[in-house]
């Protein structure tokens, strides 16, 4: 466990790419009136489980994005009644996967009073869904923005600084590729910017925990169209 709050707990590994690249990855449990949603699940042993369990039963398994379903089949094992929630094109990406719920439709309505989800809209081939926990006011992202403090190994070290996010809470460069609509995107990320959040919960990286706002604003300025 890499984090932990009364209504929210956070764990991390590291995700070995490709040609070198090792990026912390982290999957975050969060607590609703409907039982805990796992967000980007990662490998879960017992110990992982235990600590879970500790904020309640497993009711949702959520990939946020197309990007981030490696482990979803092996959470559904050790939880097979809790539902899967995703993008539809995710079926198409994963085969014998089953969605219980379709993301493109929003979150299912038992969630809605303690997350909201925001589409980020006109990137399809991302398809990512940011996610606002009410009861700790946090915002959870997935690849929207990288926090990677301290990066392991020259690859990461080169790729981070290619893309804009070495060492610093940015956004990756990566996104100007994923971006086809350009009016779509500025208006999901003033949705993001506009959420109540005090603090950000990265996928890749350390949580910021002071002045979470302006960090999110200035990270979003390309997509907010500002210089």
């Amino acid at each position: 466990m890499v984090e932990t709050r009364p209504t929210r707990m956070s764990f991390e590994l590291e995700q070995r790419l490709p040609g070198g690249l090792r990026l912390p990855t982290r999957m975050t449990a969060l607590a609703t009136r409907s039982g805990v949603v796992l967000v980007s699940p990662i490998p879960i042993d017992d110990r992982i489980a235990a600590s879970i369990a500790e904020l309640g039963d497993v009711s949702a398994l959520l990939a946020p994005n197309l990007l981030h379903h490696l482990y979803l089949a092996a959470a559904k094992q050790r939880y097979p009644s809790a539902r899967v929630l995703a993008y539809r094109a995710l079926e198409t990406k994963v085969p014998g996967l089953t969605l219980d719920h379709p993301l493109d439709d929003g979150l299912p309505e038992d969630l809605r009073e303690d997350l909201r989800g925001v589409l980020v809209d006109g990137a399809p081939s991302v398809s990512e869904m940011v996610l606002f926990h009410v009861p700790s006011r946090a915002l959870v992202v997935t690849d929207l923005f990288f926090h990677v403090v301290r990066p392991v190994g020259i690859v990461t070290h080169l790729v981070l600084f290619l893309v804009g996010c070495h060492g610093r809470f940015a956004q990756s460069r990566a996104w100007r590729f994923f971006v086809k609509d350009r009016e779509k995107t500025r208006a999901s990320a003033r949705a993001i910017a506009e959420l109540p959040f005090d603090e950000v919960v990265v996928a890749h990286g350390e949580p910021v925990r002071e002045g979470a706002k302006e960090a999110v604003v200035r990270a979003l300025s390309w997509m907010l169209g500002r210089p």
